[in-house]
């Protein structure tokens, strides 16, 4: 409250002889804006974009529930998840603080239950994977970036297979 009632102390100061209205200094969004600078940035939601070197690829509607969409890719592709994490750490071996960061470097994981997964991590040396599974109890769409350093892994020579597996995976025809 003292930064806000210091700054309206120098506004009037500077234009109380000139008779300009503060009305539009003083409004509560311009002030605001005036006060914090960051406030003016758009608000957006919480969508990236996909990165520069990188190809994304989307599937059509499969009709598997996303649950079970995501375990199957998770289990065929390798994908570690929170829980994963913690049971490597709570395993009660000697170097199971060890076993967790090992298996838990250079990987992501997000799950919201009956509507959506996200998991990530290197693949192919320095590559990344990233699955997005969004859906519900009945179908499930998918969204897969492949992130690379090496323009020859972004071609489509490179990802095709990957790109045919993936709906194979998630609907169970492909183990």
């Amino acid at each position: 409250m003292k930064k806000m009632l210091s700054f309206t102390t120098i506004l009037l100061t500077l234009t109380g002889c000139s008779g300009n209205n503060l009305s539009g200094y003083l409004s509560p969004g311009s002030l605001n804006s005036l006060i914090n600078p960051a406030s003016q940035q758009p608000v957006t939601d919480n969508a990236e974009p996909a990165p520069r070197n990188s190809v994304v690829w989307t599937s059509g509607a499969i009709s598997v529930p996303v649950d079970t969409a995501a375990m199957r890719l998770k289990q065929h592709y390798g994908f570690v998840s929170d829980d994963d994490v913690s049971a490597a750490r709570n395993s009660g071996q000697g170097n199971a603080g060890w076993s967790a960061s090992a298996i838990s470097e250079g990987t992501s994981w997000e799950a919201q239950p009956g509507s959506y997964y996200r998991m990530s991590r290197n693949w192919a040396g320095n590559d990344r994977l990233t699955l997005e599974i969004r859906g519900n109890n009945k179908q499930s769409g998918i969204t897969a970036t492949y992130i690379s350093s090496n323009p020859e892994h972004l071609k489509k020579a490179w990802t095709s297979r990957l790109w045919e597996q993936i709906p194979d995976v998630a609907s169970g025809n492909l183990q």
